[in-house]
């Protein structure tokens, strides 16, 4: 097999295990909140991260993500601090400034929130033509 499609399998495969991972999840270990989807009082978040999750196919086929799509680490990439729910591929976390590792099906991607901006990414995991 050529290296791209066993990496396209890999990156789907990690994907698919972190959703399982979960799904099966400790009933016991604490658990992280999604964030709402947008500030609504003062004084609340004013920043973060926003985009789409999902898979493309081909050259233009894009099939988003429903439910939970995104989760949000320290800069270290070592504690989960957020994760996030889809629409549709469409999110939208709100994140204090500061560095972050966000995971996703396109993979991890590191990103420096400023006070009051919102960082857009495109979290993407490309699909073989014939699934």
């Amino acid at each position: 097999m050529r290296a791209e499609p066993l990496r396209v399998v890999f990156v789907a495969a990690v994907f698919f295990a972190m959703i399982a991972g979960d799904l099966l999840a400790d009933p016991n270990k604490p658990q992280i909140q999604a964030a709402s989807a947008a500030p609504s009082a003062p004084g609340q978040v004013q920043s973060g991260v926003y985009g789409f999750s999902g898979a493309i196919k081909g050259e233009s086929s894009l099939s988003g993500v429903m439910g939970e799509c995104i989760w949000i680490y320290d800069s270290e990439n070592a504690k989960q601090v957020a994760k996030g729910d889809c629409d549709q591929g469409n999110f939208r976390v709100p994140l204090t400034p500061g560095q972050y590792v966000v995971r996703g099906p396109g993979g991890n991607q590191k990103i420096d929130v400023k006070p009051h901006k919102w960082v857009k990414i495109r979290s993407l995991v490309t699909l073989p033509g014939n699934l």
